[in-house]
Parts: C-alpha cells; structure tokens; sequence
C-alpha cells in the first residue's frame, strides 16, 4: 500500500519505468552506480570511520523518497538531478560522470555547489539523507549494524521503533 502512494506522487514516465519487482527501485543500474559515486565522494570510507556504502546510504536514499508523504519537489530534485550530473559532466569535460578521475569529480561537484542553483540544492539533498542514513534507526535501512551510532559513540533514544511499527507502516 504505502509503495502505491508512493507511486501515485510520481511522474507518469517514471512509473512507466518502474515494474512490479524494482517498483521500490527509483534508479536504473547506471543511475543507482552514479547516485552511489557521489555519495561515498561526499562521505568516503576512511580507516577509522564508515563511508557511504557502508552505512547503507544508496538504498536508504531510495527508501526515503518513495516513503509515503515525501514532498514530490524532493523526490523530483533527487530523480532529475542524476540526468543531470550526468549531462553537465559531458558538458564539462566531453566524459561521462562514471569516468571521471576523483580530482575532476571534486571539481565537478564543487562547481555545481557553487555555481548552479539545482546542483546545489540535490547535492544538499544527497548530503543530507547520507546523513539520514548514518544517524537513522537501522530499522529504516540504513545505519546496518548501528555502524554509524558505533562511530560516533550516539546512545539512541528508548524504545526504539519496532519493525512493524515503523513510518510507512503505522495507521
């Protein structure tokens, strides 16, 4: 039920792309790979503290824009601005986001930041559901293992939320 809603809020082209099996999937393979470069480029693995990846970031992001109640203009910002990373890294450099060494990424990004109102804004949105996910209750998918409470030695609130009684499933 709750993924019908979220897909209610969704652009009738992008519900066409979605199927039965990846309808909690926003991204293809490609888009997800990019989505998943940028995060782990804004928060990387380092020896002593955990990275995008590691906090489950990726499918976090995807879990919170298709929650039930997400402001469509979020999910949207998310969404289009992969395409269009994408073209303004062929518009910068004639290479494809995925190729791009990690020195013409950071300037990549940092000029989007700086420069371009969208990017600025989708990249304070990947940024802060990274930060969702490393602060959130594993129960939502992200922070797995309590990684990220480990990390930053955060003693969570009491009771923490039982499966069946999480946002998305209450009501």
């Amino acid at each position: 039920m709750a993924t019908a809603a979220a897909l209610a809020g969704m652009p009738l082209a992008l519900r066409q792309e979605l199927t039965r099996e990846t309808s909690f999937v926003l991204f293809s393979a490609g888009q997800r790979q990019l989505v998943a470069a940028v995060q782990e480029h804004i928060f990387p693995h380092e020896p002593d503290s955990p990275g995008a990846k590691d906090i489950n970031a990726l499918a976090y992001l995807e879990w919170a824009i298709t929650a039930p109640g997400i402001d469509p203009d979020t999910r949207n910002i998310i969404v289009n601005g992969v395409g269009r990373l994408q073209d303004a890294s062929r518009e910068r450099s004639d290479i494809p986001f995925g190729d791009l060494s990690f020195d013409q990424t950071e300037r990549l990004l940092r000029y989007l930041a700086d420069k371009t109102r969208w990017g600025r804004a989708w990249l304070s949105l990947v940024l802060y559901y990274v930060f969702e996910a490393l602060l959130s209750d594993p129960v939502y998918g992200g922070n797995p293992g309590k990684i990220g409470w480990r990390w930053l030695q955060h003693q969570p609130g009491f009771p923490r939320p039982p499966a069946d009684k999480i946002y998305g499933r209450l009501g």
